[in-house]
Order: C-alpha cells, then sequence, then structure tokens
C-alpha cells in the first residue's frame, strides 16, 4: 500500500467514526423546545402582528409576566420558532395550513387568537 492510499484510508475511517458517534449521540434527541406538556406557556406572536402588539401591552398593563411565567417566540422571522409553533399546532390536532397568531401553547392546549389567550392568561393571572 502507498503512503497516499493509506492517508485517504484514515481519513475515511476517520469521518466515517465521527459520523456514526454523532448518529449515536443524536439518537432520540428532539430539536424542538415545544413539549405537549410543557409547564411554561409559550406565547407566539409576529413582531408586525396588530392582535399580537394588542395582547402584548394588554399582559404589559395587567403585570401578566410577573404573575405568570411565559415565554415569547417571534415567529415571522424566526424559522425555528414558526417550526415550533406547527408542532405545537399538531399536537393540539389543528390544521397547520391555517393556524397564525397570536398563539399561546399552555398545558398541552392550544389558543388561537386574542380573546383565547387574553382569557387563558386572565385565568391564569387571577385577572377579573
Amino acid at each position: 500500500m502507498n503512503k497516499q492510499t493509506l492517508i485517504t484510508s484514515a481519513l475515511i475511517i476517520i469521518i466515517v467514526g465521527l459520523l456514526a458517534f454523532i448518529a449515536i449521540g443524536s439518537k432520540g434527541k428532539t430539536t424542538s423546545s415545544v413539549h405537549p406538556q410543557t409547564a411554561v406557556p409559550v406565547f407566539f406572536y409576529g413582531n408586525t402582528c396588530p392582535h399580537c402588539a394588542e395582547v402584548e401591552t394588554w399582559m404589559k398593563d395587567n403585570n401578566v409576566g410577573e404573575k405568570v411565567t411565559i415565554t415569547k417566540k417571534e415567529v415571522y422571522d424566526n424559522q425555528q420558532n414558526a417550526d415550533e409553533m406547527i408542532l405545537a399546532a399538531k399536537s393540539c390536532g389543528l390544521p397547520t395550513d391555517s393556524i397564525g397568531v397570536p398563539f399561546l401553547y399552555a398545558e398541552g392546549k392550544c389558543f388561537i387568537g386574542t380573546p383565547d389567550v387574553m382569557n387563558y392568561l386572565s385565568a391564569k393571572a387571577g385577572i377579573k
């Protein structure tokens, strides 16, 4: 075996080994942070959505963030967040071609639209 063949073979073995290591290490892991029974509500919004801005203003005016822990994820400019919203909608059995924001995912349930999101958060924050 000449030197070049030996080096090429060694590189192929190293690459295959690294790929196998990555595949074994990632087995069973998911890339999404939205889980069907997540404890923290996730508020999906669009940065230019007027209804989302209305919900966010209402949350600020009513100190909802001090009463309920909420994760906020912008979906118009962040594909990973948009994918997570789709995953949440699927877990609720919703058709993913017609979902929109504001969208709240909490306790394994989906709340779509300003009234539904505000009603859920009002109940959780103790707002009458």
